[in-house]
């Protein structure tokens, strides 16, 4: 069976078409814009919408690695779909390839390139292959349960360690400014949010969740949001009583020119829209607003991982380069989507061919 083909078992046919033709698109809008001399922007894009979806793919595992150590019964009817996400993992690999090859052109002058892209691609391959494998071993018949759990318990740590590296090497190296060392755990804890919400946005789109069970995601959503916004609280405030210029000057080229009204975005869609709309036990429990407030938040991690790259850079981003940008991450999107739409649960009166 091909790709299309599995595709279309969870995406239909006309969902998995558009996504092949996306990935066309986004592939295309890449050696457009290298050849057009936007190399530094597209490669940008290109970084920034890799850490979002591998960050989708691995929090979405991590997600289920953490039920299963936990022995989370509640949890059972959604772990297909957070293990679908190891689909996406040797084509995320196949992009970061891409990425390590432009490293050069992200880093400042001078910067040693070789090291790191050699450490994202090590690093990448090591939390691909653990996940791959922790699902595996989960996805046996009469599958040992000690082996599963020691296997999830593998994967955790190294994701953790590994989404550290790629936050280093693709957040911190790129910048001019200081090495703030919450980024990697802010990164990491983002990712599994993005995870946890792309679960949740499924299981309330597909229906395969009852009220109880959307509370309980809805639960988990709005005490991950209240910690990723923690973390970002805590990369804030010293920086502005401390007030020393270079470390100022890295948020401050979040808070002016086209920046902001992304910065302000962000904000709400992570933090304050969920936090009002899953407040209630009453609006967790519906499909609808599960829905909203999960895809609320991807959307603004989607938005604050090009926050995470961007302005660091310091481009001048006009409509021709903006519109690669938004190529490139349109391919990337589909891509995953394509990986993984032979695994999701049918939509509501579907059934698999």
């Amino acid at each position: 069976m091909s790709v299309l083909e599995r595709a279309a078992s969870g995406l239909g046919r006309g969902g998995a078409r558009a996504c092949a033709a996306a990935s066309v698109v986004g592939a295309a809008a890449l050696v457009s814009g290298v050849a057009a001399g936007g190399t530094r922007a597209a490669l940008a894009a290109l970084a920034a919408s890799w850490l979002f979806f591998a960050g989708v793919a691995a929090g979405s595992v991590a997600l289920s690695a953490a039920v299963r150590l936990a022995s989370g019964g509640w949890a059972r009817s959604i772990l297909p779909v957070a293990e679908a996400g190891a689909a996406f993992f040797l084509p995320a690999w196949a992009w970061l390839v891409v990425v390590a090859a432009g490293l050069p052109a992200l880093l400042p002058p001078g910067a040693p390139a070789a090291l790191g892209a050699s450490r994202l691609l090590v690093s990448a391959a090591v939390v691909f292959w653990a996940g791959r494998r922790f699902v595996s071993l989960a996805h046996r018949e009469q599958a040992d349960s000690t082996r599963v759990r020691s296997a999830a318990l593998g994967y955790v740590l190294v994701y953790v360690l590994g989404l550290s590296v790629w936050a280093f090497d693709l957040v911190l190296r790129p910048s001019a400014g200081p090495m703030f060392t919450v980024v990697p755990a802010y990164y990491f804890l983002g990712a599994f949010v993005s995870g946890l919400a792309w679960v949740a946005l499924v299981a309330a789109w597909r229906d395969v969740s009852g009220p109880d069970l959307r509370h309980d995601l809805g639960k988990l959503l709005f005490a991950f949001i209240v910690v990723w916004t923690y973390l970002l609280w805590a990369l804030y405030l010293p920086t502005w009583y401390g007030n020393v210029p270079e470390e100022v000057a890295v948020l401050l080229r979040r808070w002016s020119g086209g920046y902001r009204p992304v910065t302000v975005t962000v904000l709400v869609a992570v933090f304050a829209w969920p936090f009002w709309l899953l407040f209630s036990e009453r609006l967790k429990r519906r499909r609808s607003t599960l829905a909203a407030g999960a895809g609320a938040i991807l959307l603004g991690l989607w938005g604050e991982r090009f926050l995470l790259v961007f302005p660091s850079l310091r481009l001048n981003a006009g409509a021709a380069t903006l519109l690669v940008c938004a190529g490139i991450s349109l391919g990337v999107a589909a891509t995953f989507l394509l990986a993984i739409g032979g695994r999701l649960p049918p939509a509501p009166g579907r059934t698999r061919a």
